[in-house]
């Protein structure tokens, strides 16, 4: 039996309706996933073994020394090689394997390259993050009309933090870090922005965080 003229344009519509929610679900996955499930997941090994707890925790080298754009825009940013050789133009390290990896930062230096970093905390692409606005905030001073502050799990913030502070709320305490990796239980997914937007009275518009 052929399909009747009715059963055509019901077969089409469905096959393109079927095809959009296709889409919407990749999109969706691809969303989801370009960050660690439900923040579980290891960070890629990097080009350098870069140990914060040598620079942070044995030398006192701040976030912000490093990376130099978290309090003034979007994004962290990673240092130049250049700025690697502040210090290690002379400073070698204190064992074979720290001077195994400072020997490649120097020749970086020496080839003219960029050192291509991982990326250990990822955002979907449609996400804007701007960090200044969130140092800000934590840094700022408390006045006492100022309504509660509250970090990302709910804690009350009585007084302003550190950007070292600050930026554990969302990267864990990456300065005892021998290795970067994603803070444990922490999603950095949507409903954890929201949850922390909503307990701070910061609008929750979605023209705030999406592109």
């Amino acid at each position: 039996m052929k399909p009747t003229g009715k059963i055509i344009p019901l077969m089409v519509a469905g096959g393109i309706f079927t095809i959009i929610i296709g889409f919407v679900l990749v999109v969706l996955m691809i969303s989801w996933f370009s960050n660690p499930p439900f923040g579980l997941g290891n960070a890629s090994a990097q080009p350098i073994a870069f140990p914060h707890t040598v620079h942070v925790v044995d030398n006192n080298i701040q976030c912000e020394f490093c990376h130099r754009n978290v309090t003034k825009g979007d994004a962290a940013t990673v240092p130049a090689v250049e700025q690697c050789l502040f210090c290690h133009k002379d400073i070698s390290g204190r064992d074979r394997d720290a001077q195994s990896e400072i020997a490649k930062v120097q020749q970086y230096y020496a080839d003219g390259e960029p050192i291509d970093w991982e990326r250990v905390h990822r955002l979907p692409d449609h996400v804007r993050f701007v960090h200044e606005a969130h140092i800000r905030l934590f840094t700022s001073q408390l006045n006492p009309d100022d309504a509660p502050r509250f970090d990302i799990n709910g804690k009350p913030i009585t007084q302003p933090y550190a950007i070292t502070e600050t930026c554990a709320i969302c990267h864990g305490d990456v300065g005892n870090m021998e290795e970067v990796q994603p803070k444990q239980g922490q999603s950095l997914k949507m409903g954890t922005c929201l949850d922390c937007h909503r307990v701070n009275n910061v609008p929750t518009d979605c023209t705030i965080c999406h592109k």
